[in-house]
């Protein structure tokens, strides 16, 4: 369900390295570089665990059809949006989503831990319960990183830096389109500047 649409008539956003410290305000962060320790050599087995390092949420008993809601994966094939230009590290977002009542969560695949994958937009609320383009941020994602968007955080699309690029997605659905999503646009394009 389309929400609104926005100009936008700021600077351009310079992504940043995703870090789970810096993504805190919107989810999660999965990435063993930054939050595992280096393996002790002769170790056999499980050598380390980190609990609770993404926390699934589902909030479907708010809504106002009272169905059932399940966790699903899926799997997605993305290739680079029409408005990325690798060559120059530019991508001008024109939609934001949300989804009002899950976490949902993009694991990568086939991607070398260190190699430059996506980009993660996100925005936080505003007054209306709508994107505050004031506060939108941007993350390059790594190969070895996976991402959770917190229930009703504002984000972009998966924008790919990769020719094709493969990822699971888990979020819950109760099957019914107005509880899915919501979306805004950005009619003029928000641009975003990155280095990999």
């Amino acid at each position: 369900m389309t929400l609104a649409t926005f100009e936008y008539s700021g600077a351009p956003i310079v992504a940043e390295e995703l870090t789970p410290e810096a993504f805190s305000k919107f989810g999660y962060v999965i990435s063993g570089s930054h939050q595992a320790p280096k393996v002790a050599p002769g170790t056999h087995g499980l050598a380390y665990r980190l609990s609770d390092v993404s926390v699934p949420v589902n909030n479907y008993a708010n809504s106002q059809f009272k169905t059932e809601a399940p966790c699903a994966f899926h799997l997605q094939r993305f290739a680079p949006p029409a408005t990325l230009d690798r060559e120059n590290g530019k991508f001008l977002l024109k939609i934001l989503e949300r989804h009002p009542y899950t976490t949902q969560t993009f694991f990568p695949l086939g991607v070398g831990a260190s190699e430059p994958a996506y980009l993660v937009i996100t925005a936080e609320n505003d007054e209306n319960n709508l994107p505050d383009l004031s506060t939108v941020r941007a993350f390059v994602a790594r190969g070895g990183q996976s991402v959770t968007y917190g229930a009703a955080v504002w984000h972009s699309g998966t924008c790919s830096l990769r020719d094709s690029l493969d990822m699971t997605m888990f979020m819950y659905d109760n099957g019914v389109k107005a509880d899915e999503f919501h979306l805004v646009g950005i009619e003029n394009g928000l641009p975003i500047t990155y280095t990999v």
